[in-house]
């Protein structure tokens, strides 16, 4: 009975990926993904003591359905029993089998249990190692002598990830990319959740997914799918980053506040050296000509190009929420170590030039 169990949590989570895969970018990392349905199986989510923001992580809720989930919770109170979602429009039974796996209406005093000793006995440790090799030796080894790859074929991953309930985490990422001579320096992060008035604080790397990401979006979204509701983006609001990506995330620290009943303050720091192709202006001076979004140090170039531009962020997002309503503003400043030029190409005419930028905007739900 406990091996059918077993089967049956992990078949609904590969059908769930396999539903949610054909909707994401190519470059998405799904263990990002599995990381975070495995964290629900092991630890549901209360549906009674639950938020708008955590339910935006289950992937195949849409935002109308989290909306009538909550317009229900307040006309009827906390339910008694998960099956109760059958009476709430939009929750069909294909959405309900998916969810069951990861909810529960037991209460938890998870702080209270929080000790020493119960952080190193029943804390959860994940270690993950991915090898691959192209065995055909490619063009890039052979050919452009003066700017072939340096490093051997082999691409490497590994990941350590460390839980507490759903309070506390911890990550390492370590990554090679076929090509490269090295193993870059690990990156990862500490975060905690659900203290008080404090909802979240991340320490290290992390995303920050706000409105419908006009003004402040980091990491990956989730394209248009077969519904209707999918087409409005999901903002996560501020995320611990797990992922091998080494472009889309900031890296500082950042937290999430309640200021008031409804009204959440998310301010964030965030200082990184980005990969940079740099030329001389006619004074002598260095000058930025595009950012290096790929994250891979193969050739002379990209390892000259390496962490050649320090990026400065710092601001905060304000919001109001209530029931499906939700208000934001965004303000936040960013500062780079030598300034950007005009680019020759059309498609460049009118993009960023100068040393430091300011975005400022408004989004509502």
């Amino acid at each position: 009975m406990a091996n059918a169990q077993i089967n049956t949590e992990e078949t609904d989570t590969r059908d769930i990926l396999e539903s949610m895969a054909e909707n994401l970018p190519d470059d998405y990392d799904m263990t990002e993904l599995v990381d975070i349905l495995e964290k629900y199986r092991k630890h549901p989510i209360n549906l009674n003591r639950t938020s708008v923001e955590e339910l935006k992580t289950l992937v195949f809720l849409s935002p109308l359905q989290i909306g009538n989930f909550f317009t229900h919770l307040k006309e009827n109170g906390q339910l008694t029993d998960v099956l109760e979602l059958q009476s709430i429009d939009g929750f069909d039974i294909k959405t309900i089998q998916a969810l069951l796996p990861f909810v529960t209406l037991t209460n938890i005093a998870e702080y209270q249990q929080l000790n020493f000793k119960n952080i190193i006995r029943t804390g959860e440790n994940d270690l993950m190692m991915r090898f691959a090799q192209t065995l055909q030796k490619q063009k890039g080894y052979t050919d452009l002598p003066g700017n072939r790859y340096l490093g051997s074929p082999e691409r490497f991953q590994m990941r350590y990830r460390y839980h507490y309930s759903s309070i506390l985490s911890a990550a390492i990422t370590l990554d090679k990319d076929a090509g490269e001579k090295f193993i870059g320096k690990p990156f990862g992060n500490i975060a905690l959740f659900k203290l008080g008035k404090l909802k979240k604080l991340v320490i290290g790397d992390y995303t920050l997914q706000f409105g419908q990401g006009l003004t402040l979006w980091s990491g990956f979204s989730f394209g248009k799918g077969p519904d209707v509701t999918s087409v409005a983006k999901k903002d996560l609001g501020l995320r611990p980053y797990n992922s091998t990506n080494e472009y889309s995330f900031f890296r500082g620290g950042a937290a999430t506040i309640n200021l008031f009943k409804n009204v959440d303050i998310t301010p964030f720091v965030s200082f990184r050296n980005l990969d940079a192709s740099q030329k001389l202006d006619s004074e002598g001076n260095l000058v930025q000509a595009t950012i290096n979004q790929t994250g891979l140090h193969r050739t002379p170039t990209e390892i000259k190009n390496k962490g050649v531009l320090a990026q400065r962020v710092f601001g905060a997002t304000v919001q109001y929420t209530k029931n499906e309503f939700a208000v934001g503003a965004i303000a936040y400043h960013t500062n780079y170590k030598n300034r950007f030029i005009t680019q020759t190409a059309t498609y460049d005419r009118y993009s960023f030039t100068g040393k430091a930028l300011t975005n400022l905007g408004l989004f509502y739900n």
